[in-house]
């Protein structure tokens, strides 16, 4: 089951890692409904079908954008700033087919250079 996460209430107070350093979500209130619903009934309502694939790189990048660079400490170093904002950028991109999918941007994460 996929579950489309384009919504502005998920932002990073929400996420936790567990002892494995795997990241949680908690869902709350009308958010925790809505994904019960998807699951349930699928994309088969109106008020449903803007939510697919492409929304989850949307919300990926967004999500990314806050983590990285909001909030009082810099997490991102130098050298990956650039490749980060290019990256949130092509995840944000208006044209839903042109954002990457999330193998892509996996694969170009794992490239960068984090030593």
């Amino acid at each position: 089951m996929d579950v489309a996460l384009n919504s502005k209430c998920i932002t990073s107070e929400y996420f936790f890692l567990n002892s494995n350093l795997r990241a949680k979500f908690q869902f709350t209130g009308l958010f925790a409904w809505w994904v019960s619903e998807a699951s349930n009934y699928g994309h088969e309502y109106d008020y449903l079908t803007d939510y697919m694939y492409e929304s989850n790189i949307s919300a990926f990048g967004r999500l990314f954008h806050e983590v990285c660079f909001k909030g009082g400490q810099k997490i991102v170093s130098n050298r990956l700033v650039e490749d980060a904002r290019q990256l949130i950028k092509r995840c944000r991109a208006k044209d839903p087919e042109s954002r990457p999918t999330m193998k892509d941007v996996v694969t170009e994460m794992e490239a960068w250079n984090l030593t």
